[in-house]
C-alpha cells in the first residue's frame, strides 16, 4: 500500500484505521457494533471488502493492495479497573486497567503507568518509606489519570454516532498536519489536555 500515514474513517457504525507496519506491510483494523458480530463471523473476508467498498479513499488506498495474513479478531473485551499491586507484584497497562481498543489506550496507559509505579516504589524503598501507602497512592494516581478517558472510551465504543461539534473539529484538522499531531497526543494522554483543548486554541482552528 503506497502509504506511510495513518488513516481514520467513521462511517456508517464502523471504525476503520490503517496504518504501515513492519516489512513495508500495511495493516487495517476493523470494528463494527457487537449487534453484528454473528453477521461478520459468517464471512469476515466479505464483510471486511464490504466496508473497504464502501469508503472511497479506503478503497482507492488498498486498490493494488494483496492480502498476505489471515484475519484476526477479538470479542472478550471486558473494561475494568483492578487493583495494581499486592505482595511482591504490581501491575501496568491493560493488566490493571483494561479497555476496549476503540482509542488505542493500553500502549500509552502502560509507559505512563510504569512512570508512575516507579515513582511509587523508589518513595515507599526509600529510608523511612511506607511501601504501601506510596502504592495506594500510584493506585489512585492512575485511577485519576485514567477515569476521563476511560469513560470517554466506553461511549465511543457503543459506535454512538459523534457529536456534531467533534465531527467539524475533525474535518478542520484534516489539512492541519501539525495540529492533528497535537491533537492525538493531547487526546491520547501523552500531551496534558489542557494543552491543545483551550478557547482559545478551538477557536484558532474552527476559524481556519
Amino acid at each position: 500500500v503506497p502509504s506511510d500515514a495513518l488513516s481514520v474513517f467513521v462511517h456508517n457504525r464502523r471504525v476503520i484505521f490503517a496504518f504501515p507496519t513492519n516489512d513495508n506491510l500495511f495493516a487495517i483494523f476493523m470494528a463494527w457494533p457487537a449487534a453484528e458480530l454473528n453477521e461478520v463471523r459468517t464471512n469476515v473476508e466479505a464483510a471486511f471488502m464490504a466496508v473497504v467498498r464502501d469508503i472511497p479513499a479506503l478503497a482507492a488506498l488498498t486498490a493494488d493492495a494483496r492480502r498476505v495474513e489471515r484475519f484476526y479478531g477479538a470479542t472478550d473485551l471486558p473494561n475494568f479497573f483492578r487493583k495494581p499491586f499486592g505482595p511482591g507484584w504490581a501491575l501496568v497497562g491493560d493488566a490493571g486497567c483494561h479497555k476496549d481498543p476503540y482509542l488505542a489506550l493500553g500502549i500509552c496507559d502502560a509507559l505512563r503507568d510504569a512512570d508512575f509505579l516507579v515513582d511509587a516504589l523508589a518513595s515507599g524503598l526509600s529510608a523511612g518509606g511506607d511501601l504501601e501507602a506510596a502504592l495506594a497512592g500510584y493506585e489512585a494516581q492512575r485511577n485519576a489519570a485514567s477515569m476521563e478517558q476511560f469513560r470517554q472510551n466506553l461511549h465511543l465504543a457503543q459506535f454512538k454516532p459523534m457529536p456534531a461539534e467533534a465531527m467539524l473539529l475533525r474535518q478542520k484538522l484534516r489539512d492541519r498536519p501539525a495540529d492533528t499531531h497535537a491533537f492525538y497526543l493531547a487526546n491520547q494522554g501523552m500531551l496534558p489536555r489542557e494543552t491543545f483543548f483551550t478557547p482559545e486554541n478551538m477557536q484558532r482552528i474552527m476559524a481556519a
